[in-house]
């Protein structure tokens, strides 16, 4: 079996053997390896290998460049590219029924393979939809885009920068320090409204039912510690993966395990405590409110531990201070799409971006 070679070290050595054809035509361009997938996020690994995966590239050329160059160099990179790099075939399947594409090892004549050449606009609208980050983003911009594709574009590596991919990426490096707060106050929100329910249902004799609503909590709690962290959060897939490569949540990540693995509901309420509790130490480390009380308390005198979500939302939406994040902050704190919606298919469809700006 052939050794695991991570994807972005094989897009490296792709360009290793693109880039000379670019040069010979002299062709300003970008090359990077950007997008969905693992690799891009550096956490691809051999299961990986069986769709979608392998050497592959995206190479950016200017509008003009790309309508004179792009089909002629697409053909000649077929003829040049080797067969293979770092041990893994160059050469792709044909996509199957689901879109996807395997490798093609056996397959002998020019390289079909995966060197994608476009333009940085159409790029950025692949990833994007209709927010263009070259131009003044607004905060539903912001928030009309999920974590994960802002992730999928600022993660990855670029090779070599002509055109300004360099430049978008930096200015996407995070939220703006109002959307950020407005972020935050959402999942605390969130927090708020759910913290007390898990208990409540274990109390009626729902276990189930408890279980699932601390699952929900832990999610948001996960997605929150990333935000307190200045890191976009990926898919669910892959979120436990990004707390646990942040150093500074072991101690959350011990209680949401502990509460996540609970067997009766009283024992599970307090583990999600002290995990809610450790959100609060975070919180106030960060300095942007007000101190917040670390521990629990009773919800309206019941025998349910919160540390009173909906008390964190309204200070940290009280220290925003610009208008238009303000607005949406004195409105109910939905947050942005992926704090409201965990549907992939919602996070996927940049044809229902516009629509999804009514919601801000």
């Amino acid at each position: 079996m052939t050794a695991f070679v991570p994807g972005l070290d094989l897009a490296r050595m792709l360009y290793d053997d693109v880039r000379p054809v670019l040069e010979e035509r002299g062709l300003a361009h970008t090359a990077a390896l950007i997008g969905p997938g693992s690799d891009v996020l550096g956490l691809d690994d051999v299961t990986s290998t069986d769709h979608d995966w392998g050497p592959r590239l995206q190479v950016l050329l200017s509008p003009a460049d790309h309508a004179a160059h792009a089909a002629d160099l697409h053909e000649e990179l077929r003829h040049r590219l080797p067969p293979a790099v770092g041990g893994w075939t160059t050469r792709a399947a044909a996509a199957g029924d689901d879109g996807t594409r395997g490798q093609d090892a056996a397959a002998t004549g020019p390289v079909e393979h995966r060197v994608r050449i476009l333009t940085l606009e159409t790029l950025l609208r692949e990833l994007l939809g209709p927010v263009d980050p070259r131009r003044a983003m607004s905060a539903t911009d912001w928030l009309v885009v999920p974590q994960q594709r802002l992730l999928e574009l600022t993660a990855g590596a670029v090779f070599h920068d002509d055109l300004g991919l360099t430049a978008v990426r930096t200015r996407l490096a995070f939220y703006p320090p109002d959307v950020w707060l407005y972020q935050q106050a959402a999942a605390w929100s969130a927090i708020g409204q759910d913290e007390h329910l898990a208990p409540r249902a274990g109390m009626a004799g729902d276990d189930l039912g408890s279980r699932i609503v601390t699952a929900r909590v832990c999610r948001t709690a996960a997605q929150l510690a990333l935000l307190q962290e200045r890191r976009y959060a990926p898919y669910d897939k892959w979120l436990g993966t990004a707390l646990a490569r942040t150093g500074s949540t072991g101690a959350l990540r011990e209680a949401v395990s502990a509460a996540l693995a609970a067997g009766e509901w009283r024992a599970r309420q307090e583990r999600l405590g002290d995990a809610l509790v450790e959100l609060v130490r975070r919180h106030n480390a960060l300095g942007v409110t007000a101190h917040v009380q670390e521990r629990t308390v009773q919800f309206h005198g019941r025998p349910f531990a919160v540390v009173d979500g909906a008390q964190v939302a309204r200070l940290l939406a009280g220290a925003v201070t610009d208008p238009e994040v303000r607005a949406l902050a004195a409105r109910p704190l939905v947050g942005g799409i992926d704090v409201l919606s965990p549907s992939t298919d919602l996070a996927a469809d940049r044809g229902r971006t516009d629509a999804l700006r009514r919601l801000y």
